[in-house]
């Protein structure tokens, strides 16, 4: 799973290089849309088959916030000195917008949500409105993101909000599911659903890729799991038909809506077996680590190569695609050693000091609930460390009086 999460960044990268790059592997639409099903696989595994956030949906979210935050304010920083650097012209394009518009760049360039939702707003007679989609503007307003391709953490931020309450339901999931696909299929139907960026930009209907992921752990990892046992090579053969066919892709020769289904229920279905190998081969797993900040800093290499060779792209593509890939993969490794690495040690600190700490709970309740089956009240306790009271003579008729524990 993890060379094929960075095949899928890479084609993200030659997607936005442009030329003849953009049918390379997967392209970047359905790149990013294959990572929404993984996205789903995988933390429909972390939600449901792990005991790390059970009962703690904060610690979830706090665990997410480490994942993605410290690399992606890393690049947005960079980018801001790159852009300061560079003589300021994406500050001037600041300069022509309402304050409305600056308000929602800024608030989404610092916290990553509502990008997505930028991208189907547009300033009309000079004011910020919803227009359906960033060509009716009159000036694009994803030019002022300092990481532009980062929209996509914006959706699958809004899939991590909602997963811990759906994810643990089989009924809230396929009711979501086909919600989702319903109103797709209604979007399409009506002729919406067929541009940019309602295509895979719009979570309310890229929530059905996420769920397909979700139900590839949970149906078909078990029987994939099962199969394993009789025949070890499975994951191996999976992640090769996988990689395959992701360098494949273009040479198919049908419709691209029907290329496109057909890798989604292609990946949903050998997943397991792709995250089964991961399992086996720490490389892998090791090179996936790299798909994150490969996709998040592609826009900076770009930028970076275009200034230091000026015109290069245009004279000697080929010269430059192998400079951002390989810039890329190189600069992905820099901000893992420097950045996502220690985070990583701390996000497993936390986790287990959590668990930890639940455990501690769960052990205290069990005590308590024993102490009360098993343990004398206080009134018996004093009963029994008070001394008996003498005898004494009663009158015929009457009884003793004797200390009783409180109901």
């Amino acid at each position: 799973m993890g060379f094929l999460r960075t095949l899928l960044a890479l084609s993200v990268v030659l997607d936005h290089l442009g030329g003849g790059t953009t049918d390379w592997l997967v392209g970047g639409r359905l790149a990013v849309q294959l990572f929404y099903v993984i996205s789903g696989f995988l933390i429909s595994y972390v939600l449901t088959a792990t005991d790390h956030y059970q009962g703690s949906v904060g610690r979830f979210y706090a665990n997410r916030a480490l994942r993605l935050y410290p690399v992606y304010l890393a690049v947005a920083a960079l980018t801001l000195l790159a852009h300061a650097a560079g003589g300021g012209a994406f500050w001037r394009f600041y300069d022509h917008l309402p304050f409305a518009a600056e308000l929602f760049l800024g608030v989404s360039n610092l916290l990553i949500l509502g990008q997505d939702w930028l991208m189907f707003f547009g300033i009309e007679h000079g004011a910020l409105a919803f227009t359906g989609s960033f060509a009716h503007s009159e000036v694009p307003l994803y030019q002022g993101l300092l990481v532009p391709q980062a929209w996509t953490l914006g959706v699958e931020m809004s899939f991590y909000l909602i997963a811990p309450f759906v994810l643990h339901s089989p009924r809230r999931l396929l009711v979501l599911l086909a919600a989702s696909l319903a109103l797709r299929a209604a979007l399409v139907a009506t002729g919406v659903g067929l541009a940019d960026p309602w295509t895979y930009r719009f979570f309310p209907t890229e929530l059905a890729l996420f769920l397909i992921g979700s139900l590839s752990h949970q149906v078909l990892l078990p029987r994939w799991q099962a199969w394993t046992r009789r025949l070890p090579r499975l994951p191996e053969i999976g992640t090769g038909l996988l990689l395959l066919y992701a360098l494949a892709h273009f040479s198919i020769g049908l419709p691209h809506t029907v290329r496109d289904a057909l890798a989604v229920a292609l990946f949903a279905a050998l997943l397991p077996l792709a995250f089964l190998f991961q399992s086996r081969h720490r490389l892998d797993k090791a090179i996936g680590e790299l798909s994150y900040p490969i996709y998040i800093c592609h826009a900076l290499v770009i930028l970076f190569f275009g200034w230091l060779l000026d015109g290069a792209q245009q004279r000697q593509p080929a010269m430059f695609t192998v400079l951002v890939v390989v810039g890329c993969i190189g600069f992905a490794a820099l901000l893992n050693a420097l950045i996502a690495d220690p985070v990583e040690r701390l996000r497993r600190r936390l986790r287990a000091r959590g668990e930890a700490a639940d455990t501690a709970v769960a052990e205290g309740s069990r005590e308590g609930r024993a102490d009360t089956v098993h343990s004398p009240g206080k009134a018996e306790t004093a009963r029994r460390m008070t001394p008996a009271p003498h005898a004494r003579a009663v009158p015929s008729g009457r009884t003793v009086g004797t200390i009783r524990r409180a109901p």
